[in-house]
């Protein structure tokens, strides 16, 4: 018989003594986030994902898989093999707020057992010791105390902005094991947008449409970079921990262009050559919510095994287990005084460029009232935490 097991992550947002393997691993997210990007990207829609979500909930089940399971997450993860929950552990106390920081970025997760169903010991110790999370033995079968209790629990953790992250029909017979991820993050502009410079313009969309949208403006100092194809900026929260970047065509519908050559390799590059200077930056204050199935997308990039023979014998060996199921989240607002995010991600398992000229005394232009590229970045490690592409004005 088949069983599963459910993975749900959940994200939300609103360098000097950082280890080489944290630089690794940043590495390893940031490949994962480029990768994931281009499989999840729709030619004429928006897109908002939460890599750092999606990488912790299956850094998570990593822990529990075998031979050429687990081969198939390092490759999916750009991870070596010898990579192990203690890094992981800390990388996210890296890449999370410290408690006396102005923003918020908390990690929490939560494995959820089938009241009667046994796994490893050294799996649970792992996961509860180096990905600090809490465990709970509930019963499945009670499909309503079962939801209300992770749901209740959802909700806590990410401020109520997900209240129903799993539904009764997710609690089938052969569900064994729910493991939960949530980032919270929201935070405050180191200089934010005045409200009264906000003006309504118009937004150059990927189909050649046109729609009036609001546009928040700023003029000051931010990191900055441009080639012959685009623009980079990369604006920074409060405590500069913390940043919102964008890449921006010059061309007004070169988006798809920048996208097909977009890497870790042109990323890392990007930010060997910003410089701080003037810019006077005019972006569109927006909301968005999305929702993905991720199976095929992973199963593209190398996890086939993990949805159809897999080897999850480091959770369990009293049932075979194997994904079924991979959904994502998510929900972003950027307005003048602050972003907040969030990002879902449910896994289920069954059984079975050149450098800028800072001495032009004239502020650069950036304005983005055509299709672009955003993301929230870690700027300690350079980790990705939020990704997508603005195409269409809501």
């Amino acid at each position: 018989m088949k069983y599963r097991i459910l993975i749900l992550t959940i994200t939300i947002l609103s360098t000097t003594g950082i280890k080489a393997q944290q630089i690794n691993i940043a590495g390893s997210l940031n490949s994962f986030s480029f990768d994931m990007y281009k499989q999840l990207k729709s030619d004429n829609e928006n897109l908002f994902f939460s890599p750092f979500s999606i990488d912790i909930a299956l850094l998570m089940t990593r822990e529990g898989a075998k031979s050429d399971t687990k081969s198939g997450f390092d490759k999916v993860l750009h991870v070596d093999s010898n990579v192990n929950s203690k890094l992981v552990r800390d990388f996210i106390l890296n890449i999370k707020s410290f408690k006396d920081s102005s923003n918020r970025l908390n990690v929490s997760n939560a494995i959820w057992i089938n009241r009667y169903y046994k796994i490893k010991t050294d799996f649970q110790y792992r996961i509860q010791t180096n990905y600090f999370a809490e465990a709970f033995r509930i019963d499945f079968l009670d499909q309503n105390k079962a939801a209300n209790k992770i749901n209740r629990w959802a909700a806590l953790k990410t401020n109520n902005l997900i209240k129903n992250i799993i539904s009764l029909d997710q609690f089938t017979i052969d569900l064994k094991l729910i493991l939960t991820n949530v980032i919270y993050f929201i935070d405050k502009w180191d200089k934010p947008f005045e409200r009264y410079l906000t003006k309504e313009d118009v937004f150059y969309g990927v189909n050649s449409e046109t729609t009036k949208t609001d546009f928040m403006h700023e003029t000051g100092l931010m990191n900055y970079f441009e080639n012959g194809d685009f623009q980079f900026i990369a604006k920074y929260y409060k405590g500069n921990d913390k940043s919102f970047c964008v890449i921006l065509p010059k061309t007004r519908y070169g988006i798809s262009a920048i996208e097909s050559v977009m890497d870790k390799s042109l990323f890392d590059s990007i930010f060997n050559h910003v410089a701080s200077i003037e810019v006077d930056l005019s972006i569109p204050k927006f909301k968005m919510e999305k929702s993905y199935s991720l199976n095929k997308s992973l199963s593209n990039l190398g996890l086939k095994k993990a949805f159809t023979t897999a080897d999850f014998t480091g959770i369990s060996t009293t049932s075979r287990l194997q994904i079924s199921k991979v959904t994502h989240k998510t929900f972003i607002e950027v307005s003048e005084e602050k972003t907040e995010a969030a990002a879902v991600t449910t896994v289920s398992y069954s059984d079975g460029l050149m450098p800028v000229d800072d001495q032009k005394p004239k502020p650069k232009e950036f304005k983005a009232n055509h299709p672009f590229i955003f993301m929230i970045i870690d700027s300690k490690t350079k980790g990705i935490i939020f990704m997508g592409r603005y195409v269409n004005a809501q």
